[in-house]
């Protein structure tokens, strides 16, 4: 136990030596290969290797993969989703300990690019279980790409599509060109309405992409609480946002509430509600602590509680976000007040 303790307190410090993991996810065509392409283009993603994940039996995006070709690896044979728990799980084993004998050049970063039928978060659940992974691999985030084109007809047909958007750390609309300036327009609004917080960029042929998505997944950031509490402000600007058949709300806790009631509480709406809560997000003061705690929640699984250093601003409120599909916003919005044992304003 103790010593379990020591190494969450390490991989909190500014030393952290783990290896980043970072998703590149959209909907098919959206134009995830040209954007890893791209990336790996830029000196700062010269230390990488690339995990491309193949939809069906045959590979071939790793063909269009012009850099670093000896650190990629192929996972083939269905959606990352499917396969995480088997394949990508020893490519992340293998590389690490190919890299450690030598038989591949060190490398810092990981980027995962999923199949477009996937979503970013079986990466988050992979790294939470497996020890050896979690030990050594460190997730970073998720860029996830909107096709400024297609991408609003995406959002209204495709349940991937949303279910991708609401894992977003950056959000990149891709094919600008190929898309006026109103409907590029109406997609930010759309992706806003699902993901408020996620940075957005738009991937201009000559724009400095690789520095806009460094600054979107920025780690010390997300250490000292400033990129989390830039998130969940937007979403607490209204009540309840949506987009079709998703919607998020946000909610404060007025009153405070222990570490294992908030976890016997949060379990349970997550068992209820399953895949519909595609990501509950949150700061939470817990009762006889003075610092707040990062709280995630992902496709029905709790991530663990993550301790920050500090207040992110002079607010000190607890607040929770949650993002749904097909479930009635207040119905939801009660069950969690309940649950967590707070007063219905």
């Amino acid at each position: 136990m103790e010593g379990d303790k020591k190494r969450d307190k390490n991989r909190d410090e500014k030393d952290d030596k783990r290896i980043g993991v970072t998703v590149i996810s959209g909907f098919l065509g959206s134009g995830k290969t040209s954007l890893l392409n791209r990336l790996l283009r830029d000196p700062a993603y010269a230390d990488a290797v690339v995990i491309v994940n193949e939809y069906g039996d045959v590979g071939v995006d790793h063909h269009l993969v012009r850099q670093a070709r000896d650190s990629i690896v192929l996972v083939e044979g269905g959606c990352l989703c499917c396969v995480v728990s088997g394949a990508v799980v020893d490519a992340l084993r293998d590389l690490f300990m190919l890299a450690l004998s030598r038989k591949i050049r060190p490398f810092r970063r990981v980027l995962i690019e999923t199949s477009g039928l996937a979503d970013p978060a079986p990466v988050l659940f992979t790294l939470k279980h497996d020890r050896f992974l979690s030990e050594r691999y460190a997730y970073r985030g998720a860029i996830v790409l909107a096709d400024a084109r297609h991408g609003l007809d995406q959002l209204g047909r495709q349940p991937e599509a949303p279910r991708q958007l609401a894992l977003a750390d950056v959000v990149v609309f891709s094919k600008p060109d190929l898309a006026d300036a109103a409907g590029l327009d109406r997609l930010e609004q759309a992706v806003a309405a699902i993901n408020p917080g996620a940075r957005r960029c738009v991937q201009w042929p000559d724009a400095p992409l690789a520095e806009a998505l460094r600054a979107g997944l920025d780690v010390q950031a997300r250490r000292d609480g400033a990129t989390l509490a830039n998130w969940l402000r937007p979403f607490a600007q209204s009540r309840a946002v949506g987009h079709g058949d998703v919607a998020s709300f946000s909610l404060a806790l007025s009153v405070p509430v222990g570490r294992a009631a908030f976890l016997a509480g949060m379990s349970r709406i997550l068992e209820r509600y399953g895949q519909g809560l595609l990501r509950m997000k949150g700061l939470v003061c817990f009762e006889g602590e003075a610092l707040p705690c990062e709280v995630h929640g992902v496709h029905g699984e709790l991530y663990p509680i993550r301790q920050l250093d500090q207040w992110p601003d002079d607010e000190r409120v607890s607040r929770l976000i949650c993002i749904l599909r097909g479930l009635d916003v207040a119905e939801v919005r009660a069950a969690v007040f309940a649950a967590l044992g707070q007063p219905v304003p």
